[in-house]
């Protein structure tokens, strides 16, 4: 059994929206206070929440195209399913 933390849907589907956000802010922050520590500091958590967020989002593009492509029948179950097979 596999024991994990799960996200409900909505807050799923607005994650890449939310790092994207944090990643713009952070990226603004290190503008306006550019030459000081901090402003590395923030351009890096910047980068990479963008980039997190980047990775989500086509993660779930991914997982949607497969969703689509694949009907859910088990690869040990045989194909076509008996129950599908007509016989004479």
């Amino acid at each position: 059994m596999r024991l994990g933390l799960r996200l409900a849907r909505p807050v799923y589907e607005c994650l890449p929206a939310v790092y994207a956000a944090i990643g713009c802010l952070a990226l603004g922050i290190s503008y306006v206070d550019a030459g000081s520590t901090g402003a590395v500091i923030s351009f890096g958590i910047g980068i990479a929440a963008l980039v997190v967020a980047l990775m989500l989002a086509l993660r779930r593009q991914d997982f949607r195209e497969l969703q689509r492509d694949y009907s859910g029948i088990s690869v040990d179950q045989p194909f076509p399913p008996a129950d599908l097979i007509s016989r004479p």
